[in-house]
Protein backbone atom coordinates (compact mmCIF):
# COMPACT_ATOMS: atom_id res chain seq x y z
CA UNK A 1 0.00 0.00 0.00
CA UNK A 2 1.12 3.28 -0.96
CA UNK A 3 1.93 5.40 2.55
CA UNK A 4 3.06 9.11 1.42
CA UNK A 5 -0.35 10.15 2.18
CA UNK A 6 -0.85 7.79 5.59
CA UNK A 7 0.12 10.60 8.36
CA UNK A 8 -1.54 13.55 5.73
CA UNK A 9 -3.38 15.38 8.85
CA UNK A 10 0.03 14.97 11.01
CA UNK A 11 -2.20 13.03 13.90
CA UNK A 12 -0.57 10.50 16.66
CA UNK A 13 -2.17 7.73 18.03
CA UNK A 14 -3.07 9.48 20.93
CA UNK A 15 -4.92 12.38 18.95
CA UNK A 16 -6.64 9.88 16.75
CA UNK A 17 -8.31 8.08 19.89
CA UNK A 18 -9.10 11.48 21.53
CA UNK A 19 -11.12 12.82 18.27
CA UNK A 20 -13.09 9.81 18.83
CA UNK A 21 -14.12 10.25 21.97
CA UNK A 22 -14.91 13.79 21.66
CA UNK A 23 -18.62 14.51 21.76
CA UNK A 24 -19.60 15.85 18.25
CA UNK A 25 -20.59 19.33 19.37
CA UNK A 26 -16.77 20.12 21.06
CA UNK A 27 -15.70 18.79 17.46
CA UNK A 28 -14.38 21.88 15.35
CA UNK A 29 -15.70 19.55 12.92
CA UNK A 30 -18.02 17.05 12.78
CA UNK A 31 -16.08 14.85 10.41
CA UNK A 32 -12.75 14.62 12.65
CA UNK A 33 -14.35 11.60 14.49
CA UNK A 34 -14.69 10.04 10.68
CA UNK A 35 -10.92 11.03 10.38
CA UNK A 36 -9.64 9.99 13.48
CA UNK A 37 -10.82 6.34 12.23
CA UNK A 38 -10.09 6.21 9.30
CA UNK A 39 -5.78 7.52 10.60
CA UNK A 40 -5.68 4.76 12.82
CA UNK A 41 -4.78 2.06 10.20
CA UNK A 42 -1.08 4.07 10.64
CA UNK A 43 -1.36 2.73 14.37
CA UNK A 44 -2.27 -1.36 14.83
CA UNK A 45 -1.85 -1.28 18.49
CA UNK A 46 -4.31 -2.90 20.72
CA UNK A 47 -5.01 0.84 21.76
CA UNK A 48 -6.17 1.50 18.39
CA UNK A 49 -8.42 -1.56 17.70
CA UNK A 50 -9.92 -0.78 21.33
CA UNK A 51 -10.64 2.75 20.02
CA UNK A 52 -12.03 1.46 16.64
CA UNK A 53 -14.44 -0.80 18.09
CA UNK A 54 -15.64 1.17 20.71
CA UNK A 55 -16.41 3.42 18.30
CA UNK A 56 -18.03 0.59 16.20
CA UNK A 57 -20.55 -0.49 18.71
CA UNK A 58 -21.90 4.02 18.94
CA UNK A 59 -25.14 3.06 18.47
CA UNK A 60 -26.11 6.99 17.88
CA UNK A 61 -27.75 7.48 14.63
CA UNK A 62 -26.74 10.80 14.17
CA UNK A 63 -24.87 10.93 10.56
CA UNK A 64 -21.61 11.86 11.65
CA UNK A 65 -21.44 9.04 14.07
CA UNK A 66 -22.95 6.79 11.07
CA UNK A 67 -20.22 7.64 9.00
CA UNK A 68 -17.21 7.38 11.94
CA UNK A 69 -19.02 4.24 12.37
CA UNK A 70 -18.63 2.93 8.97
CA UNK A 71 -14.97 4.43 8.62
CA UNK A 72 -14.23 1.98 11.70
CA UNK A 73 -15.72 -1.38 11.05
CA UNK A 74 -13.62 -0.61 7.41
CA UNK A 75 -9.96 0.21 9.27
CA UNK A 76 -10.69 -2.77 11.26
CA UNK A 77 -11.10 -4.76 7.97
CA UNK A 78 -7.94 -2.95 7.03
CA UNK A 79 -6.01 -3.93 10.16
CA UNK A 80 -7.10 -7.68 9.64
CA UNK A 81 -8.28 -7.49 13.46
CA UNK A 82 -9.59 -10.79 14.20
CA UNK A 83 -10.75 -9.60 17.52
CA UNK A 84 -12.86 -7.24 15.76
CA UNK A 85 -14.97 -10.17 14.40
CA UNK A 86 -17.96 -10.33 16.62
CA UNK A 87 -18.60 -6.79 16.82
CA UNK A 88 -18.12 -6.29 12.83
CA UNK A 89 -20.50 -9.27 12.53
CA UNK A 90 -23.09 -7.73 14.82
CA UNK A 91 -23.24 -4.79 12.30
CA UNK A 92 -24.51 -7.68 9.90
CA UNK A 93 -27.88 -6.67 10.43
CA UNK A 94 -27.34 -2.91 10.65
CA UNK A 95 -30.67 -0.69 8.87
CA UNK A 96 -27.95 0.86 7.59
CA UNK A 97 -26.76 -0.99 3.97
CA UNK A 98 -23.42 1.09 3.95
CA UNK A 99 -22.48 -0.21 7.54
CA UNK A 100 -23.09 -3.61 6.40
CA UNK A 101 -21.77 -2.85 2.82
CA UNK A 102 -18.33 -2.17 4.81
CA UNK A 103 -19.14 -5.31 7.26
CA UNK A 104 -19.40 -7.65 4.76
CA UNK A 105 -16.14 -5.86 3.21
CA UNK A 106 -14.11 -6.01 6.85
CA UNK A 107 -14.90 -9.85 7.19
CA UNK A 108 -13.81 -10.63 3.70
CA UNK A 109 -10.24 -8.87 4.81
CA UNK A 110 -10.18 -10.31 7.71
CA UNK A 111 -10.91 -13.80 6.87
CA UNK A 112 -13.24 -16.77 8.41
CA UNK A 113 -14.28 -19.93 7.63
CA UNK A 114 -17.07 -20.01 10.25
CA UNK A 115 -19.81 -21.14 8.73
CA UNK A 116 -22.54 -18.98 10.85
CA UNK A 117 -21.08 -15.72 9.73
CA UNK A 118 -20.72 -17.01 6.40
CA UNK A 119 -24.29 -18.13 6.15
CA UNK A 120 -25.18 -14.77 8.19
CA UNK A 121 -23.29 -13.02 5.05
CA UNK A 122 -25.11 -15.37 2.15
CA UNK A 123 -28.31 -14.08 3.32
CA UNK A 124 -27.99 -10.78 2.52
CA UNK A 125 -27.93 -12.09 -0.77
CA UNK A 126 -31.79 -12.17 0.00
CA UNK A 127 -32.22 -8.77 1.65
CA UNK A 128 -33.46 -5.89 -0.64
CA UNK A 129 -31.28 -3.05 -0.73
CA UNK A 130 -28.13 -4.17 0.03
CA UNK A 131 -24.39 -4.09 -1.99
CA UNK A 132 -24.74 -7.54 -3.75
CA UNK A 133 -21.71 -7.22 -5.47
CA UNK A 134 -19.26 -6.87 -2.39
CA UNK A 135 -21.24 -9.61 -0.73
CA UNK A 136 -20.91 -12.03 -3.34
CA UNK A 137 -17.37 -10.74 -4.18
CA UNK A 138 -16.38 -11.35 -0.28
CA UNK A 139 -18.49 -14.97 -0.07
CA UNK A 140 -16.55 -16.04 -3.08
CA UNK A 141 -13.26 -14.71 -2.29
CA UNK A 142 -13.99 -17.13 1.40
CA UNK A 143 -14.62 -19.76 -0.67
CA UNK A 144 -18.21 -20.11 0.80
CA UNK A 145 -19.82 -23.15 -1.42
CA UNK A 146 -23.41 -23.27 0.29
CA UNK A 147 -23.97 -19.73 -0.96
CA UNK A 148 -23.45 -20.69 -5.28
CA UNK A 149 -27.06 -21.32 -5.58
CA UNK A 150 -27.82 -17.76 -4.18
CA UNK A 151 -25.18 -16.29 -6.00
CA UNK A 152 -26.37 -17.85 -9.68
CA UNK A 153 -29.61 -15.95 -9.62
CA UNK A 154 -28.06 -12.62 -9.87
CA UNK A 155 -26.00 -13.71 -13.36
CA UNK A 156 -29.02 -12.37 -15.02
CA UNK A 157 -29.00 -8.60 -12.84
CA UNK A 158 -29.48 -5.86 -14.39
CA UNK A 159 -26.77 -4.33 -12.87
CA UNK A 160 -23.93 -5.27 -14.77
CA UNK A 161 -21.16 -5.56 -11.88
CA UNK A 162 -23.52 -7.70 -9.94
CA UNK A 163 -23.65 -9.95 -12.83
CA UNK A 164 -20.45 -9.74 -13.36
CA UNK A 165 -19.32 -10.86 -9.81
CA UNK A 166 -21.94 -13.25 -9.81
CA UNK A 167 -20.65 -15.05 -12.95
CA UNK A 168 -17.30 -14.66 -12.09
CA UNK A 169 -18.31 -16.79 -9.35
Amino acid sequence: MDKRFANIFNLTEDQAIALLKTPLDQLEDQSDRYLAASHLINFPTERSINALMETVQDQNSELYHRIARRKAVESLGRLKASVALPIIRSCLGDEDCYTVENAVWAIGEIGTQDPEILEEIAQLLEKPGQTYRVIIQTLAALDYKPALEKIKTFTKSDNEPIASAAIAT
